[in-house]
């Protein structure tokens, strides 16, 4: 019935045992979401800089400068 939904965890449904439970639940997952996103874009930044490395070494070749 639920094989179709693209989940990675089950949802949680039981509820919060304190509204403090709930904040501290969000914010976990919310900060997990913050660093999944800036490792993303770390490792583009990081494959970017290597692409213009390798760029610059290939025209000095060709120009015969390295």
């Amino acid at each position: 019935m639920f094989e179709d939904l693209n989940v990675d965890k089950p949802l949680n449904l039981e509820r919060p045992k304190s509204a403090r439970e709930a904040f501290v639940e969000y914010s976990t997952m919310e900060c997990q979401r913050r660093q999944d996103s800036n490792a993303d874009f770390n490792q583009q930044l990081f494959d970017e800089a290597v692409d213009l490395i390798i760029r610059k070494l290939q025209r000095l070749e060709d120009e015969g400068r390295a």
